[in-house]
């Protein structure tokens, strides 16, 4: 059972009445009785983990079918042009704080195990936000940005509850983490005032489902839910098991197509983490709330195709990996569900970045976003539900000032400073070419999914099989032949629209273009605070703690910490 959340009672003040008509942006929500019956939707947001571009079917792959994400886009929006952060640690900061991480010192190396730093505890988070809006917040899966105090971690940042782990990734299986040559658990579930290790050796994704649907079904449907699930799936594990499946058999029997047994095994935790996306879909439904939701998927950034934490992912026909600001590392499979969108069933191409969507909850949720304070997101959701032009037409993907390195985005055109020495290259299967026995794709899966049947019933949309390729061929990104490309060994301009795959440098054609996005650098520079990183603390090893990875430096808080489970 979900730890007891004691706001869950609370109604929805006659705050949400003043607001509302500035926020959600009906011409009527002026009038009072309008106002007093609107009820603020459920918020589920789900986060993959180093997800690539071609590893779901709607960009076009055939490789690994994600018909469950595909029902998601077929009956709201594909986002084709959602930006994140090149690392797990930033993105995640980026969501929850609506803000740039270069603000806050969380730019850079992903945080580690052992480290001593995360999200400075003065900045707000997006479920504490949500909290004071009336919202029951819960988190499932990972969390990674910050956890050396108790005050760092999830039920004393705006989550009412949280299972799952406080670093980078685990093993599927025994739920541990090997950082600076020691080995720990790091499975937890947590309340503000108990923490308990969670020990067992169940699939991770397994038990992240189970523990969705286990929220949804005890969740009190009159108070709105803010709902976090951030899958481990896909990235990898330990380096001598990096990819590991729930079960290989059936993996085989249904991936045996794919002869290399690695991007096989691949294939098997996409198709476990697409499953469990129908399963949340179903649930909600089931529970009378999916009329009343928002349905947030996105990666937190691209696959590792190869190199440190490789998960055999593809971006294909992106260029660059994770840790990259080639697109393949910052550009996400995204797109977002809702039955409250009025213009669905669509591909859109407006700029978006990951941060705005704390604004855009918060928005939809019944806030007044000036209360937010200053913050990098934009509020994006009249664009999103009434499919009308972005607010945002430009924006910062990073500064690194330790590898001294920039990327930013204006219109069509990207920039990036520096030496781009992190994954260059184009990586990746391109399911066709490198397989020819890959099954054809199957629209009608998609209308038969867990995911398909459940909004089937209360879809804006009438989907049809020739509406899901429609749909899948304008999603799908095509290149012309990157045999040749150019070096980025100083600064490159390319052309999003024209080159989606980065391979011509045209910033000696646009100067005053590349001066526009120099110049926020230079804005941005001079906010920038230096990366938090540090060395491995000694004291948070494991062997202090009976074998797990917990909270290590004094807090104000008091946490009984229990390691049964």
């Amino acid at each position: 059972m979900p730890c007891i959340n004691f706001i869950t009672g609370l109604i929805l003040s006659t705050f949400f009445v003043s607001v509302f008509a500035n926020n959600f942006g009906e011409e009527n929500a002026s009038s009072s009785s309008h106002a007093e019956s609107y009820r603020p939707p459920h918020v589920i947001v789900i986060i993959a983990d180093d997800l690539g571009w071609n590893d779901v079917s709607f960009h076009g792959s055939n490789q690994i079918p994600t018909p469950n994400i595909d029902a998601l886009v077929a009956n709201g929006i594909a986002l084709n042009r959602h930006y994140v952060q090149p690392t797990c640690t930033p993105s995640r900061t980026a969501f929850l704080t609506g803000r740039y991480p270069i603000r806050s010192g969380m730019q850079g190396f992903p945080l580690m195990a052992g480290e001593r730093w995360g999200i400075p505890l003065g900045i707000h988070l997006l479920p504490h936000h949500l909290k004071n809006l009336g919202y029951t917040t819960r988190l499932v899966g990972k969390w990674h940005v910050g956890y050396y105090s108790v005050d760092h971690t999830p039920c004393h940042r705006g989550f009412d509850s949280f299972l799952g782990y406080y670093s980078g990734y685990i093993k599927y299986f025994d739920h541990t983490i090997r950082q600076n040559n020691e080995t720990g658990q790091d499975l937890h579930r947590d309340c503000p005032n108990a923490s308990k290790v969670v020990r067992n050796r169940r699939y991770f994704t397994n038990i992240v489902t189970e523990e969705v649907e286990n929220i949804i079904s005890h969740h009190d449907v009159e108070n709105p839910l803010y709902l976090q699930i951030a899958h481990l799936a896909p990235h990898s594990g330990e380096p001598e098991n990096p990819v590991e499946v729930h079960d290989i058999h059936e993996v085989n029997a249904k991936f045996g197509y794919i002869k290399d047994i690695k991007r096989r095994k691949y294939a098997g935790m996409v198709a476990r983490l697409d499953f469990s996306v129908g399963r949340t879909i179903r649930a909600l439904k089931n529970r009378g709330m999916l009329e009343n939701s928002i349905i947030i998927f996105t990666a937190d950034n691209g696959a590792q195709t190869e190199g440190l934490h490789e998960n055999y992912g593809s971006n294909y026909p992106l260029r660059g990996l994770k840790f990259s600001m080639f697109d393949g590392g910052v550009r996400s499979s995204a797109c977002i569900y809702s039955p409250l969108l009025k213009n669905v069933s669509r591909v859109s191409d407006e700029l978006m970045h990951i941060t705005d969507w704390l604004p855009t909850i918060y928005s939809v949720a019944g806030g007044n976003v000036t209360d937010l304070g200053e913050i990098d997101g934009v509020n994006q959701w009249p664009a999103l539900r009434d499919g009308s032009a972005s607010p945002r037409n430009s924006l910062l993907l990073n500064i690194d000032e330790v590898t001294e390195v920039a990327g930013g985005i204006f219109g069509k055109f990207k920039l990036l400073k520096g030496h781009q020495n992190q994954y260059p290259d184009f990586y990746g299967n391109n399911s066709v070419a490198d397989a020819d026995d890959v099954p054809p794709y199957d629209p009608t899966s998609v209308l038969n999914s867990n995911a398909g049947r459940a909004i089937a019933g209360i879809s804006n949309a009438f989907v049809t099989s020739e509406k899901i390729i429609e749909l899948r061929n304008r999603a799908t990104i095509s290149c012309r032949p990157f045999d040749q490309f150019v070096r980025c060994t100083n600064k490159c301009l390319f052309d999003l629209i024209n080159d989606p795959c980065e391979t011509v440098d045209i910033s000696a054609k646009h100067p005053k273009i590349v001066e526009r996005i120099e110049n926020d650098f230079r804005r941005y520079n001079a906010v920038l605070m230096p990366q938090s990183k540090s060395e491995f603390d000694p004291a948070s090893s494991p062997r202090n703690f009976g074998g797990v990875w917990l909270p290590w430096v004094r807090s104000n808080s008091s946490t009984i910490v229990s390691s049964t489970g």
